[in-house]
């Protein structure tokens, strides 16, 4: 459980064997390529040309499928919306007597074999003819929404003058009179404007504008309309031959068109259902074949010759030289070792407990090549936090069952497989943490069940396990810091820096079983004095031996005194597993009191507590396991790697199969099974 030693590899042959072996390399997925170096040679890069057009043809199946799944989705809703009778009757006869199918356009993982894969790339140029046509598609739909919203902005321009009866062709000039009608946001009628003029005028509110009807002399309009624009009114500029209000109704007529024209053209989409599912798998054919391209790029080439260079895992790289070997004689094939101005990739190697925790890690930053893995350690004390916070056996025996079960379904991606298996595990803690202190749904039994002590009547033994915890993981971290420096051949460092603080925290030790263990040997205590002692003189007198003057040295030495009030406060930050634990005890507890309240109440007191209670006590799970997650993960950040960790590293991404729409099995057998397994699954749910 480390980090793999990495070989560069080198690979130089001809131009037609280069498709063979990277077909072999991506098989094996152990091959991650880098840029070839310059040489003198005058070769030329690979062609990225051609990783633009696959990232291209990869955005336009994306499109595709995406489209079809709204267009489903969409309509689905419609019919919904039909049933209900909430839609307009023109979208509803575009849906009536429409039977969508029962194929679930979803992100289910689709298990396909090799054989999927070549089929898919075979039929590329009438997969793509699809996508040109479900493109269209939403172009025409996307003009229709286009008009759609055109039309209710007419609408809107038209709604304040619904209420006038006159057609709006008819305010124009008739013989020695004209007709007017203004609209304006204020709520008084300019009275005065109107009366110097001897208008006739009818006024009303519509849609929150003000509408003035005018009969004015031809010769006196200009001077009507000017005025009554000063004090904040305008003319209609509508001129249509119909009412306001038989123009709407027209518009409104146009919409429901629209809307209809929308669905019909959602069913022609839904025409190309069938092609979902190799759509989707040819989204991932391209995938492999944008790597492929991304790494071709990084390949030095002349017209008939390619220099290949990646790196390897060292334990893999003989068996993969010997494959290559076999298959291309005539490859010339180099195993370099990484030098000192090498940044391989990180390729962490841990057994399935520890796994799931190296998100966590990888969340901070992943390690660097040459750094020690810290995921070991970090994930037991991690595991131990994650119960000790939640406390409670049920809680766990929860945790634990969903964790687990949905983590080992195969129906989530590596990162949230590995986020479920982390709860799952800690869940495991927490029952182990809950039996200790009795706890089991924050019940009050009357009496002690508690296997050890419980953390409500006896909060302080509680306090001390977590500072002994806090101790315990800062001193590996100053053991790992001591053993990282004595690795990079710097041994002072490592007995000044580290050494004095596990020092420090051995005199610690000594004097933490003399306080808490009765009948323990006096000589504890000297050895506590002691240790102390030589801890303090270590820090005081090499803490500033890296300053140059007499002055910078000898206060050096004490401001590494003043640094152990950070290190006191990084163990008194441990308090928060105390805070948190007795949190979620005292939230059980305060639920239970409520239910016992409801209990009382006679007839429906016990049916009502449980449908109360259920959901509360699924509350203090959630809040349980997010404070056990952030405040766990923050120790191991802050307090643990902050005394150890760089960080910093590129994690192992070696070419292969990582599909987003698909599994790759291989044999038809083996599809088969996975396919009768999920159909199965599937039944079950609706049954």
């Amino acid at each position: 459980m480390a980090i793999a030693e990495m070989t560069h590899l080198r690979l130089i042959g001809l131009r037609s064997q280069e498709n063979k072996i990277l077909d072999g390399l991506e098989n094996e997925s152990l091959f991650e390529p880098r840029a070839t170096g310059e040489t003198s040679f005058g070769l030329e890069r690979g062609e990225a040309a051609l990783f633009r057009e696959l990232k291209l043809k990869q955005s336009r199946v994306a499109f595709a499928v995406e489209f079809l799944r709204q267009r489903k989705t969409e309509l689905a809703a419609l019919k919904r919306a039909v049933a209900k009778g909430k839609q307009q009757p023109a979208a509803a006869s575009a849906v009536d007597g429409y039977e969508l199918s029962q194929k679930k356009l979803g992100e289910e993982t689709l298990t396909v074999t090799r054989d999927d894969y070549s089929d898919a790339r075979a039929r590329e140029y009438e997969l793509f003819g699809v996508c040109d046509a479900l493109q269209n598609i939403s172009f025409e739909i996307s003009d229709c929404r286009a008009r759609a919203v055109e039309l209710k902005e007419q609408i809107k321009e038209y709604a304040p003058f619904a209420a006038v009866p006159l057609k709006l062709s008819a305010f124009k000039r008739t013989g020695g009179v004209t007709l007017g009608l203004f609209y304006g946001t204020g709520s008084t009628v300019p009275t005065d404007i109107l009366d110097a003029e001897r208008c006739a005028y009818e006024c009303c509110v519509s849609e929150g504008a003000l509408i003035l009807v005018t009969a004015v002399r031809t010769d006196a309009f200009n001077d009507v309309s000017r005025a009554l624009g000063a004090v904040g009114f305008s003319r209609c500029p509508f001129t249509d031959d119909c009412t306001a209000k038989q123009k709407i109704s027209a518009l409104q007529s146009e919409i429901a068109d629209t809307e209809r024209s929308i669905a019909e053209l959602s069913k022609k989409a839904l025409n190309y259902e069938k092609y979902y599912d190799a759509l989707r798998i040819l989204y991932d054919v391209l995938e492999a074949e944008i790597e492929r391209a991304e790494a071709d790029a990084k390949f030095l080439k002349t017209d008939s010759t390619f220099i290949m260079e990646g790196w390897i895992p060292e334990k893999d790289a003989r068996s993969t030289v010997a494959a290559i070997r076999k298959n291309t004689p005539g490859v010339m094939v180099q195993m370099i070792e990484p030098t000192e101005a090498d940044e391989p990739p990180t390729y962490v190697v841990n057994n399935k407990a520890v796994q799931p925790y190296e998100q966590i890690t990888n969340m901070y930053s992943a390690p660097k090549y040459r750094e020690i893995d810290p995921n070991p350690i970090m994930s037991v004390f991690f595991f131990l936090f994650f119960g000790l916070m939640i406390g409670d056996a049920v809680y766990g025996v929860i945790l634990t069952v969903l964790g687990l079960t949905l983590g080992m379904s195969g129906k989530f991606g590596k990162g949230a497989k590995q986020l479920l298996l982390l709860v799952g595990m800690g869940g495991i803690s927490a029952i182990v943490w809950g039996i200790l202190f009795g706890g089991y749904l924050s019940i009050d039994f009357g009496v002690n069940v508690a296997l050890w002590f419980n953390p409500i009547e006896d909060p302080m033994t509680l306090l001390v396990i977590c500072i002994v915890f806090g101790c315990v993981q800062l001193c590996l971290g100053y053991v790992i810091k001591f053993v990282k420096l004595c690795m990079a051949k710097k041994p002072w460092s490592a007995v000044f820096d580290a050494g004095s603080i596990i020092i420090l925290f051995a005199a610690l030790a000594c004097l933490g079983i003399t306080m808490l263990v009765d009948g323990a040997p006096e000589g504890l205590k000297i050895a506590a004095i002691a240790l102390a002692v030589t801890g303090l003189a270590l820090i005081i007198i090499f803490g500033g031996r890296n300053n140059k003057n007499v002055v910078g040295k000898i206060f050096g030495g004490f401001k590494g005194l003043y640094g152990l009030v950070n290190l006191l406060s990084d163990i008194l930050s441990y308090c928060r597993l105390f805070g948190l634990g007795l949190a979620t005890v005292a939230i059980g507890l305060a639920f239970n009191t409520l239910g016992s309240i409801i209990f009382e109440i006679p007839g429906i007191g016990y049916p009502l507590g449980v449908i109360i209670l259920i959901p509360l006590h699924v509350f203090n799970i959630a809040i349980g396991v997010l404070g056990a997650y952030v405040h766990n993960a923050r120790l191991q950040f802050l307090e643990f790697y902050g005394k150890f960790y760089d960080g910093g590293g590129r994690l192992f991404e070696p070419i292969g199969y990582r599909g987003k729409n698909t599994r790759l099995v291989n044999s038809d057998a083996e599809k088969q099974n996975q396919d009768k397994r999920h159909r199965q699954k599937r039944e079950k749910k609706r049954a």
